[in-house]
């Protein structure tokens, strides 16, 4: 993809809707190459939390064509001592703030980091509470045109790390985990990945597990519509981790939980969590 000036660019922030700064930023973008393809991943990410918008950059940038190029933008830092940083993984570049929420891609096998200090890039004069406008985009419209990453700064392995909760099994027939998003619809995705549940089945029908939470003993199921409307049951989502959810509700509201909330996926007749 170098020197097609048709790359992809995503943008993933927490900026919102009702202010003008995700405009703002494709219009630099836009300003350094007028032809390339913007997409707006998401720009309600919760704000001042780098590890959910890292989670969400890292179930999503894989449905993208290699070579593109994704701006993520959760910086509570900005205008401190934090750095910008570009990682190359997996063939895609990714630029953001050096606060971990890159960490997650920066630690894959094959991945190069790098400070971003070509100043000549830059949109001068550049904001101490501005950075996705006057660093992130301009870099990323420079990249779409075929500026190599070795001439934005140089490799680095000092970068913050920001690791993702794993869950963690416990002998032969219990996993433990969190919830760590918390989607529109009220669904709630945890970091039990659908690996995790397969080896602890290890065969057997998923109707001899369950999922404990909030007190309450939760059915896995194959889809939504395989509990009664109204009624929580737990499915392996389209990011391939478990998540909980209500049928035609709110599974956040109901069971009274959300980020950070403890989880157990168990065989039934394991003795009962106190979660």
């Amino acid at each position: 993809m170098e020197g097609d000036r048709h790359r992809v660019v995503t943008l993933l922030t927490d900026f919102g809707l009702s202010d003008p700064f995700a405009g703002m930023m494709k219009g630099v973008i836009l300003g350094i190459n007028p032809s390339v393809a913007l997409v707006d991943l998401c720009h309600s990410c919760q704000a001042y939390e780098p590890l959910e918008a890292a989670l969400a950059l890292m179930t999503a940038y894989r449905y993208f064509p290699k070579g593109s190029i994704h701006i993520a933008v959760v910086d509570p830092g900005v205008g401190g001592p934090r750095r910008p940083i570009m990682v190359t993984c997996d063939g895609h570049l990714f630029i953001g703030p050096d606060n971990g929420l890159l960490a997650p891609l920066a630690v894959q096998a094959g991945s190069e980091v790098r400070a971003i200090t070509a100043t000549r890039y830059f949109l001068h004069p550049v904001s101490s509470t501005f950075h996705g406008r006057d660093i992130f985009a301009p870099i990323a419209g420079h990249l779409s045109l075929g500026v190599q990453p070795a001439k934005c700064g140089e490799p680095i392995d000092d970068y913050i790390r920001l690791a993702l909760p794993r869950a963690e099994a416990s002998g032969t027939s219990l996993i433990k985990g969190e919830v760590l998003h918390v989607d529109r619809f009220g669904n709630l995705m945890t970091n039990i990945a659908s690996a995790d549940v397969e080896r602890l089945m290890a065969g057997r029908p998923p109707a001899d597990f369950l999922v404990r939470a909030a007190g309450l003993e939760i059915p896995i199921v194959t889809h939504y519509g395989q509990v009664s409307p109204a009624s929580p049951g737990a499915v392996i989502g389209s990011a391939d981790y478990l998540e909980i959810f209500v049928n035609h509700g709110d599974a956040a509201q109901l069971l009274g939980i959300g980020r950070g909330s403890q989880i157990v996926v168990c065989r039934k007749d394991h003795e009962k969590s106190p979660l």
